[in-house]
């Protein structure tokens, strides 16, 4: 259990349980609807994208730039990202860069979510970064944790995540979805980059079986 106290903000943030070790049904029917969808590109960014590298970096794609309202997704089918919807202006944009890690496929059925620390980085953009948390969080689709990574350049991490960054994160994915009827979301703890680097592994262990198959 830890508090985290940032510009008057106060969190209470319990170690929530540990992800499953088995795939749901509905999200195993999105990876295959998924590799069934990608199969018309010779090349495709979430299925032929290297996810864990062997030092233990990671690879993003970045779906929404930092500071953006527009909630763009990456469309397997198309190959390319397309706006989903537009987050109104009292929520503000998003924080952080948002996209995913290529070659998974989280408990939701979409691919692991990852947030890239510093600048805002051009939609589209594949980031190379090192792992330096996991945010667990829940909506309405069950288990959604996400992914920090910080870019790295001649093998070096650019950014440390801070508990201001945890508050500010924590803050605004709290209220992301409150405009939507039936939606949620809720971060319910902070893991260490080894946890992150674990799920990581883990996700892109269910897809390489999938795909496999």
């Amino acid at each position: 259990m830890r508090i985290l106290a940032a510009a008057g903000l106060s969190l209470l943030l319990v170690q929530p349980p540990a992800a499953p070790s088995i795939l749901p049904e509905t999200a195993v029917a999105r990876l295959v609807q998924g590799l069934d969808a990608a199969r018309a590109q010779r090349r495709n960014v979430w299925r032929d994208t290297r996810a864990i590298h062997s030092e233990g970096t990671v690879t993003a794609y970045v779906e929404i730039p930092r500071g953006d309202r527009r909630k763009w997704e990456f469309d397997i089918a198309r190959n390319r990202r397309i706006v989903d919807r537009v987050l109104p202006r009292e929520v503000g944009g998003y924080p952080i860069n948002y996209g995913f890690v290529p070659q998974t496929i989280s408990f939701d059925g979409d691919p692991v979510d990852a947030l890239v620390l510093g600048r805002a980085l051009r939609g589209g953009a594949l980031i190379r970064g090192e792992i330096v948390a996991i945010m667990h969080m829940e909506d309405e689709q069950g288990l959604d944790s996400k992914i920090v990574l910080s870019p790295v350049m001649v093998g070096k991490r650019l950014h440390d995540l801070t508990d201001a960054d945890r508050a500010r994160l924590t803050a605004f994915f709290a209220k992301y979805k409150a405009h939507e009827p039936g939606a949620f979301s809720r971060v319910t703890g902070w893991g260490s980059p080894e946890e992150g680097l674990s799920y990581a592994r883990q996700t892109h262990a269910f897809f390489t079986a999938k795909r496999g198959s």
